[in-house]
């Protein structure tokens, strides 16, 4: 998601409040320093400490930490099957395109986001009871960088409620996020109903990116001083949560959360609300 979605910031790994202090370690460690050092991370604090990367390097350096973690990658694949039985996973399946692939283990994670393998394996899952609204974002390039810092977001919003209709954008707050330093602008906007229909859904990208141009033509028209001459970089993929996610013994619920209850089972630390 981070990559393929461009979700383009990072948040979560420290406290809320003016003093806040990192609680989300492993990982993130390397993560903070190694793109730190080569800056392709940018630090900033607003009710949190807030990271915004370069999706490029990011990428490569994931791939990295992979490959010398002795992961073996199966790039491209997609789940078909999983044999259920006795109350265990006996093996899954998938499919490329170089032909069909059978992985037995001992253990599964389902890190799909969607609960995909519990699903697959005719388990129960937990559904929304309301709709639920994905985003695409999209990186912006080719904006006058000399008067790029005169942006107001607030400002923004208060336009795009005004006449956003007129553009045909159906979000009216979200952010534009300049990487200083570099030549482009991370945009989140625009919003749409994330169906788990697959036809449905195959009409999300199309949906997305007419609105990502919606989005280009408003900053075109509205603020022309900045983006006369801006552009598309990179559109991301619809970026979908909450669509499924696993039946378990025990759901971590809102009061959990509220009075900071810490299971015993505890694995990680996250402050993002």
């Amino acid at each position: 998601q981070a990559i393929g979605s461009i979700i383009g910031t990072i948040m979560g790994l420290y406290t809320h409040g003016p003093n806040a202090y990192q609680i989300t370690h492993g990982i993130a460690d390397d993560l903070i320093r190694d793109l730190t050092a080569e800056g392709s991370l940018l630090r900033s604090h607003r009710s949190t400490v807030n990271f915004q990367y370069d999706e490029v390097r990011l990428a490569r350096w994931m791939e990295r930490k992979i490959e010398a973690a002795g992961v073996q990658a199966l790039l491209g694949a997609v789940l078909t099957e999983v044999s259920f039985e006795d109350r265990r996973v006996r093996h899954i399946d998938f499919a490329t395109r170089y032909g069909a692939v059978r992985v037995r283990a001992r253990g599964y994670v389902d890190s799909s986001g969607d609960a995909t393998l519990c699903y697959e394996a005719a388990l129960d899952v937990r559904e929304p009871d309301a709709p639920i609204f994905g985003s695409m974002n999209f990186l912006i390039e080719n904006y006058d960088l000399t008067t790029v810092d005169t942006l107001n977001m607030a400002e923004v919003r208060e336009r795009l409620a005004k006449v956003g209709s007129k553009y045909g954008l159906v979000r009216h707050d979200g952010w534009l996020m300049h990487f200083p330093g570099k030549n482009f602008m991370l945009a989140n906007i625009n919003h749409f109903e994330t169906p788990l229909d697959p036809l449905a859904a195959a009409q999300l990208v199309f949906e997305g990116r007419r609105q990502a141009d919606s989005i280009l033509r408003f900053l075109h028209t509205e603020y022309p001083h900045i983006f006369r001459d801006a552009r598309v970089r990179t559109y991301g993929n619809p970026g979908i949560r909450q669509t499924r996610w696993i039946q378990s013994k025990r759901q971590l619920t809102l009061d959990d959360i509220r009075t900071g209850q810490r299971p015993p089972d505890a694995a990680a630390g996250c402050a993002w609300w």
